[in-house]
């Protein structure tokens, strides 16, 4: 199984980046990983820049992983999540309901340009 992640500090953000093959060991490592990176780093807003590759998820997956996830995630005060390579356009809006639903403050963005934006506002 491919996997590389690089992870940048900004201001006030943490930018954690993946490539590699689309699996749920994958993602959920990513996200196990990047937040690490942010505990770390002592920042409390990440972006989560995703381009794994491969077939999406199936939605139990998807659910399965932010569920392991669900604590952590919901210490952060922003998440920002842009998806690439996704072939069904739904799948990445189901991962960001599961997870607003549970308390997460997480926001799907097209572009890595407008996740920054959101990330670098003020409260």
């Amino acid at each position: 199984m491919s996997y590389r992640l690089t992870v940048e500090e900004r201001p006030a953000y943490l930018h954690a980046k993946v490539v590699g093959e689309r699996t749920a060991a994958n993602v959920l490592r990513f996200l196990e990983e990047s937040y690490a990176a942010c505990v770390k780093s002592g920042r409390s807003a990440l972006l989560l820049e995703i381009g794994l590759s491969g077939p999406s998820l199936n939605t139990i997956s998807i659910y399965n992983v932010i569920s392991q996830r669900l604590m952590d995630a919901r210490k952060l005060h922003k998440i920002a999540y842009v998806p690439t390579g996704i072939a069904d356009p739904a799948i990445p809006y189901f991962a960001e309901t599961v997870a607003l639903n549970r308390g997460v403050n997480v926001r799907l963005f097209q572009s890595v340009a407008a996740a920054e934006e959101w990330l670098s506002e003020e409260p």
